[in-house]
């Protein structure tokens, strides 16, 4: 047999541990199978010389059952092998995607951010099934075809020591001709999934914009990309093709040059008298029976090193860290949540610069700035979507990092300018701020959001699907199923990051009375888009480049902060002409 890898061999038993119980049932049907396979060289001497050439010609009447019976025995045999492996394959890819896929939901969003949504997606479903058929097919082979051809080398050596050493001899170069070009399929595999993940990328960005794709008239644009992308994924294919077919042909030359062997070398010893003929026909037989499983060996083996460039990249996302989490338990906060010399960077940018805030509990306080000044950055800190890069940020008195981090998120609510709904029904996007709410209370939050109204003129009303990211719904209509969706949580932290920005005059007015209702004895941060919320803040914050350049009263900041008038004069301009 030709050595595995032992790196690949290790991580592929490593995931199949689970599944042993069946692993060994199919082990001992491939042992079955391969000595039922052998018993077919083995008969050739005692048919040649004990019948034919001995003119034993009653037992003809039985060789037909005893032939019909090794090939149904065997079939059946590699029939249950062959399904015991594919179910546990199928287990193993199954258990394998929701493992990696539940992995990724534990990844921090700096990770997220640092991968493209097509390529992870691509780790899930296209790596992980280049994996299926190692254990459903190349590992049966291995082992069903590896057990046939140790015992027919067995058969070989024991009929004729000689002539089978001398046919073995061709075997060398059949393994390491299969290493090299298994190894060359594996790099090929790995370019070849690498190119897959960009064209995966590519389909998911160009449906995430396609309203831009569309408008801006890049429909050629992308599919010219498109195609090159799917030209060169075909050309690393092919040379993966080449490379397994290579292992075909080298072993079909061997097979020729080791039958050229044994008719030479037999023939000679058959000539003399020193070997009898069928001693000759059954090594015969077992050698050229040994290079047909020796050829599915060989490809198999092409094809573990394939799926390991997979199993690599399945393997890179395992290995990254996941989001680290407290072991005590928060609660809703009585004195407040304090920044302390924090600052955060992303990648090679500083984005905050030592940050120092209080935020007292129950209070609304505002972040006001220009764009780019730091305020998403700064609350997405809340809820441990990033970690201070120095400094740290405290519930109580306590870090934030010393909470458990499930019982932390349960205090927030969040409703960003970016709304996100799922793929499903009006009624589910809204529940999901509260697992097993009744239709009730996500009628009466939706109500409180000013948005049942327009729920109940779609065609299925709460039923509806809404499709995906809410396709068919206006900006403002999404704005307010997720303001409904955090009104239904009733959350004792609330984090509004210009959550009306998308909606008109009269629409604001109405979902600003119930946000304010909602904010009542809530620790809440907004940030602000428009002046009504700034100037009902208990606290404002106004921040520049990062930085926290002045905080206080409206009216207080209105005489001391030269960049707040300037902010005031545009949200005052704003509301004007709105």
């Amino acid at each position: 047999m030709i050595p595995l890898q032992k790196p690949v061999f290790r991580k592929m038993l490593t995931l199949a541990k689970p599944y042993w119980g069946l692993l060994l049932i199919a082990i001992l049907l491939s042992f079955i199978a391969s000595v039922l396979s052998g018993s077919i060289a083995w008969l050739v001497k005692p048919v040649l010389d004990h019948i034919f050439l001995a003119k034993n010609y009653q037992y003809l009447n039985f060789l037909p059952l005893i032939v019909v019976a090794i090939f149904c025995f065997r079939g059946l045999s590699a029939f249950f092998q062959a399904y015991l492996m594919r179910l546990a394959a199928l287990r193993l890819v199954n258990d394998l995607r929701f493992k990696l896929y539940a992995k990724i939901l534990k990844l921090p969003l700096k990770e997220i951010s640092s991968e493209s949504t097509g390529r992870l997606v691509s780790r899930v479903i296209n790596d992980t099934t280049a994996l299926e058929p190692v254990l459903g097919d190349m590992f049966r082979t291995l082992m069903i075809e590896g057990l046939t051809v140790i015992t027919l080398v067995a058969i070989a050596l024991y009929r004729r020591f000689d002539l089978a050493l001398l046919a073995l001899t061709v075997f060398p170069a059949v393994a390491i001709g299969a290493r090299k070009l298994g190894g060359k399929a594996r790099g090929a595999r790995s370019l070849a999934q690498k190119e897959m993940a960009n064209v995966t990328h590519q389909v998911t960005e160009s449906l995430q914009g396609l309203k831009e794709v569309k408008v801006y008239l890049q429909q050629d644009y992308f599919l010219r990309r498109f195609r090159e992308k799917l030209i060169l994924y075909l050309r690393h294919l092919l040379r993966v093709t080449k490379y397994r077919e290579g292992s075909r042909l080298l072993v079909d030359l061997m097979t020729g040059l080791g039958g050229a062997l044994v008719f030479t070398y037999g023939g000679y010893l058959v000539i003399r008298g020193l070997m009898t003929p069928g001693d000759f026909f059954s090594v015969l037989t077992a050698i050229l029976m040994i290079f047909s499983p020796l050829r599915r060996i060989s490809r198999a083996y092409t094809g573990i090193y394939d799926a390991s460039a997979a199993l690599e990249r399945v393997e890179e996302v395992f290995s990254l860290p996941e989001e680290k989490s407290g072991s005590y338990q928060a609660h809703p906060p009585q004195k407040g949540i304090t920044f302390k010399g924090v600052s955060f960077r992303y990648n090679e940018d500083l984005v905050l610069k030592e940050i120092d805030l209080e935020i007292p509990a129950g209070k609304v306080v505002a972040l006001v700035g220009p764009s780019g000044a730091g305020k998403t950055t700064l609350v997405s800190l809340i809820p441990r979507f990033y970690d201070p890069t120095s400094g740290k940020i405290l519930l109580d008195g306590k870090d934030l990092r010393e909470f458990d981090l499930f019982s932390l998120r349960a205090l927030i609510g969040l409703v960003s300018q970016d709304i996100f709904l799922f793929n499903a029904t009006v009624y589910e996007n809204i529940a999901f701020g509260k697992p097993g709410a009744s239709r009730e209370e996500v009628i009466a939050a939706a109500k409180m959001a000013y948005a049942h109204e327009f729920i109940v003129k779609l065609p299925q009303g709460y039923d509806t699907v809404l499709g995906h990211k809410g396709f068919n719904l206006s900006g403002g209509q999404k704005q307010r199923l997720a303001i409904a969706r955090a009104i239904l949580k009733n959350p004792p932290i609330l984090i509004l990051d210009e959550a009306t920005s998308h909606l008109d005059a009269v629409s604001e007015q109405k979902v600003q009375q119930a946000l304010e209702k909602l904010m009542q004895a809530r620790t809440t941060i907004v940030i602000a888009h428009r002046l009504s919320t700034v100037t009902k803040a208990d606290l404002l914050v106004v921040m520049d480049r990062g930085r926290i350049v002045a905080q206080g009263k409206h009216q207080e900041l209105l005489k001391t902060s030269p960049l707040y008038q300037e902010l005031y004069r545009t949200f005052t301009l704003a509301a004007a002409n709105s």
